[in-house]
């Protein structure tokens, strides 16, 4: 567990400490400068790690998970020599709104050790989903002893900003068909009757990491899919955004015509990104999969109707709401069982 926590940022654990105390904050959103603000104010009766002169050096850390990566954390200056430490700063993260709603505010409270090796005073856990930021007030919040980590630091990919809508097809157009059908008899002409097309908006992706290169480096592009087909006929991809430091703007719109409301219901949107590479193979950055999470195709089980959470919240509301853009930040996955070895081309 050590190691772990000291992982996400902070030297060795050399000795187990009691949580006590409280640590008070507020939470704020500034709609303006789209920014996401913790104040923290203070602490009080934390346990002292030097216990002969009832005294530690603490600062408080924020992490918002999953982000565990160094550019993620937040932190506070040291108090020397004190269980009731004031600190009255504000740690800001420049992040939209229905980006928040997919993070876990991590706060946690250190003791500052002149040699690396950190104690850790306690924690509070916050899942941000629903919150509603109306409330300047800070807040006290017991400190708690050290929970199981979420997953590791390296599996945090980064996420993406996704737009999602269904069109109807046009009732003119409709008719249009439906008397051609009538007309020729024509079978073809009969099935595209209460067909639309869903429409995919890729905006951006933010804090894309990369193996072994310099984030000013990375020449990310998106790729997609709608499954079950995953054929080179129904790839469609954006242009690759050069040297983009990690937070790619594409702005790019995927469409996918002739599909119905009930056909999406049973269907799915891939969506990969990956580091473009004009000599080796192009390197895979996370990916993400909209469907309805049953499981099933048909009534036939599959493994990539497996959608949970954001993924699977945004691509219930495209179904329910017709005509109208849900968007999202989605978090990538570091992996997806079947995203195939096409090295992204």
């Amino acid at each position: 567990m050590a190691s772990v926590y000291s992982g996400a940022g902070e030297g060795r654990c050399c000795r187990s400490v009691v949580v006590t105390g409280e640590v008070e904050f507020a939470l704020q959103y500034d709609y303006k400068n789209l920014t996401f603000e913790v104040h923290v104010t203070k602490c009080k009766n934390l346990a002292p790690v030097d216990v002969k002169r009832k005294r530690s050096d603490p600062y408080v850390k924020v992490y918002l998970l999953p982000d565990k990566s160094k550019s993620g954390k937040r932190k506070t200056k040291v108090k020397k020599h004190t269980l009731n430490p004031e600190f009255n700063e504000t740690l800001k993260f420049h992040m939209s709104l229905s980006g928040l709603e997919t993070r876990t505010l991590w706060l946690t409270v250190w003791h500052s050790d002149m040699f690396g090796r950190n104690d850790f005073l306690g924690e509070v856990r916050m899942p941000l989903e629903n919150k509603i930021f109306d409330d300047p007030a800070p807040h006290w919040y017991p400190l708690q002893e050290r929970t199981e980590p979420f997953d590791d630091p390296v599996a945090y990919k980064g996420e993406v900003i996704v737009g999602l809508k269904f069109v109807p097809p046009d009732p003119a157009q409709q008719e249009r068909d439906r008397e051609s059908g009538a007309e020729r008899g024509s079978s073809k002409a009969r099935k595209n009757w209460s067909r639309g097309a869903l429409h995919v908006l890729v905006k951006e992706a933010r804090n894309l990491q990369t193996r072994g290169k310099n984030s000013g480096t990375c020449d990310p592009f998106c790729k997609s899919y709608l499954l079950p087909d995953k054929g080179r006929s129904g790839k469609q991809k954006t242009g690759v955004v050069r040297r983009s430091g990690g937070s790619p703007v594409w702005g790019h719109t995927f469409i996918y015509k002739d599909v119905s409301l009930q056909e999406l219901a049973e269907r799915g949107l891939e969506l990969t990104v990956w580091d473009h590479d004009r000599i080796a193979s192009n390197e895979f950055l996370g990916g993400v999969r909209f469907n309805l999470g049953t499981g099933k195709h048909y009534g036939k089980p599959v493994d990539w109707m497996d959608a949970t959470g954001r993924e699977l919240s945004l691509w219930q509301n495209m179904l329910e709401r017709p005509n109208f853009w849900v968007e999202g930040a989605v978090t990538l996955r570091p992996n997806l069982h079947n995203h195939g070895k096409s090295n992204g081309s």
